[in-house]
């Protein structure tokens, strides 16, 4: 019998700590991007600052950078992290649109990655820090 209650205790701790891994990380608070995206003779640059908000593995909040602002939305799975901004421009060399991010939480201050437009071939990579 007690080889039996200490299987199922066993059993129960398992359980609870692949649970706990299951958890997606939380990012939110304030991150600075910085990505950039080469096609042919130009390059494209993102270096907003974002406020993202968290619940469950849903994000949101908004991202202002040098020439454009506006809101983001996106999934926290785990590891990986994708959300999109949605931009307008601010200033007559910023750009509107959507730029997609999809990366992998290296630590509480790191996240690396994939950006691209959501309108254009171009990809580039991206870091987020704080």
């Amino acid at each position: 019998m007690r080889g039996w209650v200490f299987v199922g205790m066993f059993g129960l701790g398992l359980t609870a700590g692949s649970a706990a891994s299951a958890q997606p990380v939380n990012i939110a608070g304030t991150w600075h991007v910085a990505g950039e995206a080469v096609a042919g003779a130009i390059t494209y640059t993102a270096y907003p600052t974002c406020e993202f908000e968290q619940v469950g593995e849903r994000v949101s909040g908004t991202c202002i950078g040098p020439n454009a602002t506006g809101p983001l939305s996106g999934v926290v799975s785990g590891r990986s992290v994708s959300w999109s901004w949605t931009h307008r421009a601010t200033t007559l060399v910023g750009l509107s649109g959507v730029t997609n991010f999809n990366g992998t939480y290296i630590n509480s201050h790191l996240i690396r990655g994939a950006m691209s437009a959501a309108d254009s071939p171009v990809v580039g990579s991206f870091t987020q820090t704080r």
